[in-house]
């Protein structure tokens, strides 16, 4: 800014000098020549003045954290353009998510950090740090118009809001929503449709298990604790829940019949091995060509029809989770955010970086990646929707759009991993004993007992519930 300040400067110095040599040759009178000097300094001075007023912040150099991924790709590849724009420079630092939340929690425990902006996972992150009052409300830079606030209509709020107060803490930039995949050719061969409810899944599934040649009708998560959020729309989809005035409601009937369907469906149509299996292994079944469905995260479509991973990559179909009882109970993250530090002493010029982060171009970048916007807008863009095919698109918006009281897809709690071991081996039960075990309800009884125990050893437990339920 300070070059441009100074060649500004010397545009006006140099215009008045050459008036002022031309005025000595030039035959034109006194005052005429004045007002052409008055004129062209003026201009100069205008000119020098616009350039500062487009670009405010220039001068301001912001510390921003995030960690590595799609989103700092995407960060990257626009950020020249906003240093350009807005005259702010950026000093990125690249972390992996626990290198991330460990530089955060260090530095803001110190109280000297310099840090203006960083991204974090609200889930796991939004709780403590606003509870230490790390996080700078967001609710009066949410007005400026330029941002288009209401764009985020389908955001999950409470995700994002700090609990203390209720105000925004966080731009929610991405989520995560279950979805069914299918192979289309295995569908079309049949004669079949993608399952809209739980009885037409198992129809479905009766249809097209082949154990005989090694092919089967579906996947999901059967590892002991990745299975827990994976076994959330089938919990809620029964009308159950995980918790219940602050209690853990694991046993409760609902969550009983919950278990026998999920137990039935991948003791009777899932491959062998299916105990074992977790996130990674669901894209390894369905690339493989061994299961015609599978139920999962939306973050393994990319896997799915990537030509390097699959032979089958151009015979994915996308639907909606089936229904239950209760409804289509996938649940609806926000997996990062974007926040201004409360310490920070530019917070004006980390806003714009978080309208920046939060904005179009952004979004547009990682959706067709596997990382959904929330923002509405950009499910009706060309550079979206030529990039992704309808059903996609379609069996997204159904998601994020419907009604559910699964908002998170885990337990709410401190001791969140203990209490998804416990659970998740009741599960493990059901499914090896295809849904029909005589010691189940047992084990769903004695893993309510064992959260019920964490719950009260954090200072969690009834009246002290500090979650939303």
């Amino acid at each position: 800014m300070k070059k441009r300040i100074c060649l500004a400067l010397s545009a006006v110095m140099l215009a008045g000098s050459l008036a002022g040599c031309s005025g000595g040759t030039s035959g034109i009178p006194g005052d005429t020549q004045k007002a052409e000097e008055t004129s062209k300094t003026e201009t100069a001075a205008n000119e020098s003045s616009k350039g500062q007023n487009e670009k405010p912040y220039a001068g301001t150099t912001i510390r921003v954290l995030s960690m590595t991924g799609q989103i700092s790709d995407a960060i990257e590849t626009y950020l020249n353009d906003f240093e350009d724009k807005t005259g702010i420079k950026v000093n990125l630092e690249l972390y992996g998510e626990g290198q991330l939340r460990e530089k955060c929690t260090t530095e803001f425990l110190a109280g000297s950090s310099t840090i203006d902006a960083f991204l974090m996972s609200p889930l796991q992150d939004m709780a403590a740090y606003s509870n230490n009052g790390w996080i700078e409300p967001l609710d009066t830079y949410l007005e400026d118009p330029s941002f288009d606030w209401e764009d985020f209509s389908s955001a999950p709020m409470d995700q994002i809001k700090i609990k203390s107060t209720g105000e925004i803490g966080a731009l929610p930039l991405y989520s995560s929503v279950q979805l069914m995949f299918y192979r289309k050719d295995i569908f079309k061969d049949k004669g079949l449709t993608p399952p809209a409810t739980y009885d037409e899944l198992l129809e479905v599934c009766e249809k097209i298990n082949d154990p005989a040649n090694n092919f089967y009708s579906i996947a999901c998560r059967g590892e002991k604790i990745a299975l827990t959020s994976q076994f959330s729309p089938f919990l809620y989809g029964f009308g159950g829940a995980y918790f219940k005035e602050g209690a853990s409601a694991f046993h409760t009937p609902e969550n009983l019949e919950a278990a026998k369907f999920y137990g039935k469906l991948l003791g009777t149509y899932a491959p062998e091995g299916i105990l074992t299996a977790g996130y990674s292994q669901m894209t390894q079944l369905f690339n493989a060509g061994q299961v015609a469905m599978c139920i999962d995260a939306i973050a393994l479509y990319q896997t799915l029809v990537d030509a390097n991973e699959s032979a089958y990559y151009d015979q994915v179909g996308v639907a909606p989770i089936p229904e239950g009882p209760a409804g289509r109970q996938s649940y609806k993250q926000v997996v990062w955010g974007a926040s201004i530090y409360s310490g920070s002493k530019n917070k004006e010029a980390a806003w714009e970086f978080l309208k920046f982060v939060g904005g179009s171009d952004i979004a547009v970048y990682i959706t067709p990646m596997g990382m959904p916007t929330f923002r509405d807008s950009v499910w009706k863009d060309e550079r979206v929707t030529s990039a992704m095919p309808e059903d996609f698109i379609a069996a997204y918006n159904v998601e994020i759009q419907a009604e559910t009281t699964n908002q998170y897809g885990l337990p709410r709690m401190t001791a969140v991993s203990e209490a998804r071991d416990a659970m998740g081996e009741a599960i493990v039960y059901s499914i090896e004993t295809k849904g029909e075990g005589s010691a189940l309800a047992g084990k769903m009884q004695a893993a309510s007992q064992k959260v019920d125990q964490l719950l009260k050893d954090a200072g969690e437990y009834g009246a002290d519930y500090p979650y939303e339920e």
